[in-house]
């Protein structure tokens, strides 16, 4: 028996191969949760909500902690609720896709509104941990 696929299945198996490339092209490959019987199309609509991440008004979006760098971990404190940073670190930093990290501090326009993601205690301290002040 020849092993070898006739031009026209190997046309199918090399389109279905395409489709197969292209459909999964940028998706991360998530590990399946134990017990987790949802689909990611049921998931679709849902918005994704993680510990930390915040749903600002500001024209500022918002990532997650996790784009948060180990050293600004460190340098930082998280916030006491959702606007309000601690007392002594009160420079809001503020991790957004279209500007970068940037710090904002009292004075600052809307600073009560702001949703910090991270909190410093000066400008020097938010400058090392990689924030900058907004233009």
């Amino acid at each position: 028996m020849n092993n070898l696929l006739k031009p026209r299945e190997s046309t199918i198996a090399l389109a279905l191969l395409a489709v197969l490339t292209l459909t999964s092209c940028g998706k991360k490959a998530e590990a399946p949760d134990a017990g987790a019987t949802a689909s990611p199309a049921s998931t679709a609509g849902s918005p994704a909500t993680t510990p930390g991440s915040s749903t600002s008004n500001d024209s500022e979006e918002s990532g997650s902690n996790a784009s948060i760098s180990p050293e600004a971990a460190k340098l930082g404190v998280k916030p006491t609720n959702e606007t309000t940073c601690p007392n002594n670190a009160l420079v809001k930093g503020k991790v957004t896709k279209k500007r970068g990290n940037i710090y904002r501090i009292a004075k600052s326009p809307d600073y009560d509104k702001v949703k910090p993601d991270i909190c410093f205690k000066d400008t020097l301290t938010a400058e090392k941990a990689g924030f900058k002040a907004p233009k």
